[in-house]
């Protein structure tokens, strides 16, 4: 049976003059209409098709495609953050013809002045978006704009720039825009911090001082403070913050943490993220807190106690290094593995024990890569020198589930 035309149609505000009018043609042409309960009032009553949530338009839109044209009114733009990605990403069969519409964004934009060729678009509305990634993104971007929702708005993005010290940021802040009761506001971050969030709103952040972020450089052995604590070394640390793949703004566990310069080194990589450097050893916590204090490491968060007791209280990474399990591999990737999104993970084993339980236990983990390292120190021997090894080190590599 033909299958006739999908037409996924931006409302943009809501209000009849900014609707395009390609879009009020489509509306007057399609046979059946798809609808948030912002727009009824666009839609003719006897084309409006009635299902409150999106899984029950992707059930009927296939039925309804058999009889006859089917449009979906969407709010602001589709291709930002809209029911079209899924359409576009679950069902290309549908070959949907898409018309824009007016974004909110835009509508903020022109209402400030504020213009998107440098600008960056985050979505708070439904989506995980950690403080880390907020600041990240404004600390390099000159506009940022933000679509909100009633609990992540200009509140919640005013906090955290203050947190990441980017109080001297514009903030701007949209309500109802289009229609007769649009509200505008602008301030610096702190005048916003004790106003409710308004509904309906979006929000930019001007930032005149914006720059790329630079990662800095590898630190020498030399560098951090020392006692007997175990330490992953230099060259391995090298290839193990390379196979943990960072960035900016990544959640990362590093468990047996030891002496703690694979925590700082993360966190200095990771300057928006936040590092929970694991450990129960006395010793090795007292030295942990040292290190964290000289490097000035304030995204490294010290996680007194046993890895397998402390790890449901944490947030879900984005990468984990194992250094030291005390025995308790077994459980910890079983934990891990339970996670529900994909995560980067690297271990490191000198026994030969623990490199046959690591592998045994990584096999099933997707991408798995092995590599030996032995490093060579000169040694001197009278009036020569010879070369050195330490015990060689073997380095896992994967990821805890498939793309």
């Amino acid at each position: 049976m033909e299958q006739h035309e999908l037409i996924l149609i931006g409302g943009g505000s809501g209000e009849p003059q900014y609707l395009l009018p390609a879009a009020k043609e489509a509306l007057e042409s399609a046979d059946f209409v798809f609808s948030s309960k912002r727009f009824f009032a666009l839609v003719p009553a006897e084309k409006l098709v009635e299902a409150d949530r999106i899984s029950q338009w992707l059930e009927q839109i296939p039925v309804l495609l058999q009889r006859g044209t089917v449009a979906v009114l969407l709010s602001g733009d589709p291709l930002l953050y809209s029911f079209c990605h899924t359409v576009i990403t679950k069902h290309p069969e549908w070959r949907p013809r898409i018309i824009p519409g007016i974004s909110s964004l835009q509508m903020l934009g022109c209402a400030f002045g504020l213009t998107m060729e440098e600008a960056a678009i985050c979505s708070l509305h439904g989506r995980t978006c950690t403080a880390g990634h907020i600041a990240y993104t404004v600390a390099q971007h000159p506009v940022t704009f933000f679509l909100c929702a009633p609990d992540s708005g200009p509140r919640e993005i005013a906090a955290v720039l203050l947190q990441y010290q980017l109080g001297q940021t514009m903030l701007f802040v949209g309500a109802n825009l289009g229609s007769n009761a649009q509200q505008l506001w602008q301030g610096s971050p702190s005048e916003f911090l004790a106003q409710e969030n308004p509904a309906l709103c979006v929000a930019a952040v001007r930032n005149p001082s914006a720059h790329a972020i630079v990662t800095p450089a590898l630190l020498p052995d030399r560098a951090f403070f020392r006692n007997e604590s175990p330490m992953t070394k230099g060259e391995i640390r090298a290839i193990v913050l390379q196979k943990l793949q960072l960035f900016p703004d990544a959640v990362v566990w590093d468990i047996g943490a030891g002496t703690g310069s694979i925590s700082v080194e993360c966190a200095r990589m990771c300057p928006f993220g936040t590092v929970f450097a694991v450990e129960y050893q006395e010793k090795a916590l007292q030295i942990l807190a040292q290190n964290k204090a000289y490097f000035q490491a304030d995204a490294m968060k010290i996680i007194a106690g046993k890895a397998e007791a402390q790890l449901e209280q944490l947030p879900i990474p984005d990468c984990i290094f194992i250094g030291g399990s005390k025995g308790e591999l077994p459980q910890l990737l079983q934990k891990i593995r339970e996670l529900p999104k994909k995560i980067r993970l690297v271990m490191t084993a000198v026994t030969l024990e623990t490199q046959a339980q690591a592998y045994a236990l990584l096999q099933s983990f997707s991408h798995l890569e092995m590599l030996q390292i032995t490093v060579q120190h000169p040694k001197a021997v009278g009036e020569y020198h010879v070369l050195q090894s330490n015990y060689p080190v073997t380095i896992f590599s994967c990821d805890t589930k498939e793309d």
